[in-house]
């Protein structure tokens, strides 16, 4: 399903670069608690800068849809790096 749910992505970005492949694939192996959609939606709304209204019609979502999930993602990354952060102080103790 991701290798299809990036192929899609790559194929919708407003200016084609073999850097946008390379730059998802890392994303996923850096945010793998996120779904698909999510990182998909940080990756257009924070690295190509895209409108909410131009996420939702890549995803086919609402515009409610999209917001409340980027909302989710970044409270998700959020929390993953306080954890993180978290057990590196423990260990650290």
């Amino acid at each position: 399903m991701k290798s299809r749910i990036l192929k899609k992505a790559v194929e919708l970005l407003p200016m084609r670069n073999e850097n946008h492949e390379k730059d998802l694939r890392f994303l996923y192996e850096v945010m793998p608690n996120l779904s698909d959609e999510g990182i998909l939606a940080i990756y257009f709304r924070f690295w190509e800068r895209l409108l909410i209204e131009d996420i939702a019609k890549i995803l086919g979502l609402s515009w409610g849809e999209t917001d409340q999930l980027i909302e989710n993602s970044i409270k998700e990354l959020r929390n993953g790096f306080l954890k993180n952060q978290l057990s590196e102080r423990l260990l650290a103790a």
